[in-house]
């Protein structure tokens, strides 16, 4: 039996028109974490916002990061307060730090897998500034490449029948949970794709579910700040594509205020 939940691990505040949002001013937006419940495992994706992400924004150059965008985190949004079991499996979507920062907060022996490039892409990463450029504080990258996390890649590849998306990988061999690229945001962003669960966690391939219905993309200087614009707009329209074909698939952005309600 398959039970998929979805927790806020804190929120940010942004600018709306900077992730295609039609309200006025800043909003606070969600930072979701989705655990998974299989029956011979439990699988966390993502990990929000935690007390490390604080700690790596305490100094400049990464205090401008908490400075662009505020953060709000209640003692009981943390991650391991919200969790109602010890997760056997952490996928990361990609390496900024509002997605695995909670990371710090779990034990040090549960198995961590993320793309292949997003973690060459946090090795390469050296120099404080270059590192709050690329979302994820020295302190914080140190975190995570601690838990030396594995390449998803190592998982089977498998064909995925969505269409737009037809390569995925097969993280636990049973065709269950499926590993699906989603390039653009970041460097290796990584969706996953619950097929009996008719659920496909996208990450931040799209802002909210409203963004991807009307079409509203984040203005080109935030998507090249954050990525490659060209294929964050590749990936986008092909969401909205398979939105249309296959109405029945719930897309969960991880920023989607939609979700909670």
């Amino acid at each position: 039996m398959l039970r998929v939940t979805h927790l806020s691990v804190g929120s940010c505040r942004v600018r709306a028109f900077a992730a295609g949002l039609p309200d006025r001013g800043r909003v606070d937006l969600p930072a979701l974490v989705t655990l998974i419940d299989l029956d011979s495992l439990t699988i966390l994706f993502d990990c929000g916002y935690g007390p490390a992400f604080f700690d790596a924004t305490r100094r400049f150059p990464a205090r401008a990061y908490r400075l662009a965008t505020p953060v709000t985190l209640r003692a009981e949004e943390r991650l391991a307060a919200q969790l109602p079991r010890r997760p056997d499996l952490i996928l990361l979507s990609h390496m900024h730090g509002d997605h695995v920062a909670g990371l710090m907060d779990l034990p040090r022996d549960i198995p961590v897998r993320a793309s292949g490039a997003a973690i060459a892409h946090l090795r390469g990463l050296t120099s404080a500034v270059g590192a709050t450029l690329a979302a994820c504080p020295l302190p914080m990258r140190d975190a995570v490449l601690a838990r030396d996390p594995q390449p998803l890649e190592e998982a089977p590849a498998l064909a995925t029948g969505l269409p737009g998306f037809p390569d995925g990988r097969d993280i636990l061999g049973t065709g269950e949970v499926i590993a699906i690229p989603l390039p653009g945001h970041g460097v290796g962003q990584t969706g996953l794709w619950l097929p009996a669960a008719r659920t496909f966690l996208i990450a931040d391939a799209a802002y909210s579910r409203s963004a991807l219905r009307d079409g509203r993309l984040p203005p080109r200087p935030v998507l090249s700040r954050l990525g490659d614009a060209r294929a964050y707009r590749d990936t986008f329209a092909r969401l909205q594509a398979l939105m249309r074909a296959r109405p029945e698939i719930t897309l969960v952005p991880s920023h989607c205020r939609e979700v909670l309600r």
